[in-house]
């Protein structure tokens, strides 16, 4: 028998947890022996002077207490809202993903919240993302994403962040991006130098490059740095072994058929995914890497020594650029100054590289027999 619902005795509520009882700043003030606004003065950062002895005891007394400042109230108190926002061209990229660890490490130490958007490499979402960053009011910027190489773009963006800057935020830069802001940034020309010297030393002279979408400064710029490796080493540059990788997996695999299709014996990537990408596409085409061709690419996220065949490249430490543009940022909103710099790069070798093959139609020591 079914009971209807009308007949259906109602059931007791079950008890739930207990009311959190909130740690108030009259409450820090009490066990400290102040008053209320001098521990307001203390976890706001107000420049309101506090001596240093009832700075200590409201700070003993707040972690006694685990006292948590209400952020919208220290919002009010000091204009700022304790939030960062962060640029990046897409999320899911392992590129970024470390990149928004560190800042996350970072921010989370000082109780800042990281606002991440990511824009698809499409100026209008660009825009877009900055104009929600001004929205929300966040207390500074972080480019992580190199800049769009399109000039009315640059404008709008440079007016937006001028405003920005006007209005008392900051603008950080950990990318290749024109507009003029501190940051540390890649050698992005020395890191391409570095993967296709790589390459040359091991005797290679064809070499192809798998380039990064042709609207973003960081792409140029490498594509630079492997033209540069060629030319020191008085190697021809050939147009026709620029191929696109787009920094992306699919890219890189695409791009492979066509490295198939010349003479090359070795391919640069501009970066990491496209490299894995092109091994993927190599190997599915019966190409043995190594042997017959070798890849490296550049930046070393965490998927290269995953790779079909584990992925010689450049590392640049993805994290602690992060990190250190999350504490720059820091500094400056504690109205401190830095420095621009330049992240250190070196070579991590693995088994995707190796000398050229030997050409059929030459003998063990360069020459062919006389006829």
């Amino acid at each position: 028998m079914i009971e209807s619902v009308e007949n259906t005795p109602p059931r007791p509520a079950r008890p739930g947890p207990a009311p959190r009882s909130e740690v108030s700043l009259r409450d820090v003030a009490r066990l400290a022996g102040v008053s209320p606004s001098t521990v307001s003065r203390v976890v706001s950062g107000s420049d309101h002077p506090v001596s240093a002895e009832s700075r200590a005891r409201v700070l003993e007394a707040a972690q006694r207490l685990r006292f948590r400042p209400n952020r919208v109230a220290r919002a009010l108190a000091t204009a700022r809202t304790q939030t960062i926002g962060v640029i990046v061209h897409d999320a899911a990229d392992p590129y970024f993903a470390q990149i928004i660890r560190g800042l996350e490490d970072v921010t989370g130490e000082h109780d800042h919240a990281l606002f991440v958007a990511s824009s698809d490499r499409d100026p209008e979402i660009e825009l877009a993302c900055v104009r929600a960053f001004l929205s929300h009011q966040v207390d500074a910027i972080v480019l992580a994403a190199s800049g769009i190489d399109q000039p009315e773009h640059l404008a709008d963006m440079a007016q937006l962040f001028d405003l920005f800057v006007a209005r008392g935020g900051h603008v950080v830069s950990l990318s290749e991006h024109p507009y003029p802001s501190p940051g540390i940034r890649i050698d992005n020309h020395g890191v391409a130098v570095m993967a296709t010297q790589q390459l040359i030393d091991l005797g290679h002279e064809r070499i192809s490059f798998l380039a990064g979408p042709n609207e973003l400064f960081v792409s140029k710029v490498r594509l630079d740095g492997y033209r540069s490796a060629l030319s020191s080493a008085g190697i021809p540059f050939d147009a026709n072994l620029v191929l696109d990788g787009y920094f992306s997996l699919e890219g890189g695999r695409a791009a492979s058929r066509r490295v198939v299709e010349s003479d090359v014996t070795g391919v640069v990537a501009a970066n990491d995914l496209s490299a894995v990408g092109a091994i993927r596409g190599l190997t599915e085409q019966g190409v043995r890497v190594p042997d017959d061709i070798s890849v490296i690419g550049i930046n070393d996220i965490i998927l290269a020594d995953y790779a079909p065949v584990p992925l010689t490249t450049v590392h640049v430490a993805l994290t602690e650029l992060g990190r250190m543009g999350a504490r720059m940022v820091m500094t400056l909103l504690q109205d401190g100054h830095i420095d621009s710099g330049v992240m250190p790069h070196w070579l991590i070798p693995r088994q995707s590289t190796a000398p050229p093959p030997i050409r059929a139609d030459v003998s063990v020591d360069g020459l062919l027999p006389p006829d």
